[in-house]
């Protein structure tokens, strides 16, 4: 039998065919290129530290000063110490004439007395001439006394509150109460002794009425 065989121009037109055929193939996809994973953003405790290590030799001082701003207290209150009128705690416990020269007569409190009071401040001195010690209440420092055999008509009582650089007086004279309170605008509470005293004081000026 004999076998057909393909003309020159049958075979150009298969391998034409073929290519056709294999350029209508369908290509495979380019696999999609992976993306790098963001780096991780520092957390703020993390931040912190590195700025802290990044300081070196300074880093012991921040960390120090750091500590050192969370225990002070929110709302620090004035030091007596710092207030011109702070001198006057050495004499807390004496009387006036335990020193020889009075701390109602000379001194940082006696300079205030003067301006405060003027031509009355002499009275007040004659009104403390019977005298309890300067004491403690509550970091306000107060003396009260009155004029010796004169006690509902002759009397005063002195308030210091060194935090506030601030003085009140309360005096009694001849049945007469007046107040003096430097600065002006402080807000001084008497101690329990002191209003005691004002209270007994205004009751036997009132029965001498």
């Amino acid at each position: 039998m004999k076998k057909a065989m393909l003309s020159p121009w049958h075979t150009i037109c298969l391998i034409t065919v073929a290519g056709v055929l294999a350029a209508c193939e369908p290509a495979a996809p380019p696999m999609p290129k992976a993306e790098p994973a963001p780096a991780p953003s520092a957390k703020p405790a993390d931040a912190a530290a590195d700025a802290v290590h990044g300081l070196g030799a300074d880093a012991a001082l921040v960390a120090e000063s750091a500590q050192n701003a969370q225990a002070l207290p929110s709302h620090a209150q004035p030091s007596t110490d710092a207030s011109p009128l702070g001198a006057l705690k050495t004499y807390v416990g004496t009387y006036p004439s335990d020193s020889n020269v009075s701390f109602l007569e000379q001194g940082v409190l006696a300079d205030r007395l003067k301006t405060m009071l003027g031509k009355e401040y002499p009275t007040l001195l004659a009104n403390l001439r019977t005298v309890g010690p300067l004491t403690d209440d509550a970091g306000r420092w107060f003396i009260t006394g009155n004029r010796p055999h004169e006690g509902g008509t002759e009397a005063a009582a002195v308030v210091v509150d060194a935090a506030q650089n601030a003085v009140r007086v309360w005096m009694l004279h001849e049945g007469k109460v007046s107040e003096f309170v430097d600065p002006m605008n402080a807000s001084i509470p008497w101690p329990k002794d002191v209003q005691t005293m004002v209270d007994n004081q205004k009751s036997m000026s009132t029965g001498k009425g």
